[in-house]
């Protein structure tokens, strides 16, 4: 072998090295993502949430006494929303005869707690945090949606 040759083998050698300890310090320093990363801490978590609206389907009516039961969308227990004479109630509907590419509105007919049916898919907005409760009355309106 070469002198010249001997020579750039080592520089070679000397590259390959830096880089894999230049990685290596790198990579120390970089926080790993979406694992759990043990300080020796015991860390309490705290969820501040608040929620104004709530989806969800009719469950049973009480046009008598004025409430819905709702099952809100991916929760397990059912939700009592107490209806007042401010709360508006309404139907949602498409247009009849809708063409593809064109905009339209959708149409809003008042109802009363007695238009509401088992099953309805409905949206509600209320005036206060719903967050973890599982009756409320302070509601703005509801829609039944198409």
């Amino acid at each position: 072998m070469s002198k010249n040759q001997i020579i750039i083998l080592v520089v070679a050698v000397v590259l390959v090295i830096g880089l894999i300890v230049a990685l290596t310090i790198f990579q120390k320093e970089k926080l790993p993502i979406g694992e759990e990363i043990d300080t020796g801490e015991e860390v309490e978590e705290v969820v501040v949430e608040e929620v104004f609206s709530l989806s969800g389907k009719v469950s049973s009516v009480s046009a008598e006494n004025n409430f819905l039961m709702v099952k809100p969308t991916n929760q397990e227990k059912e939700v009592k929303v107490v209806i007042s004479d401010t709360t508006k109630l309404i139907k949602l509907e498409l247009p009849k005869n809708i063409q593809l590419g064109v905009t339209f509105d959708s149409i809003e007919n008042v109802i009363e707690i007695s238009d509401f049916k088992e099953g309805d898919n409905i949206f509600i907005r209320t005036n206060e945090n719903i967050a973890g409760k599982t009756e409320f009355d302070n509601v703005d309106f509801i829609r039944i949606l198409p």
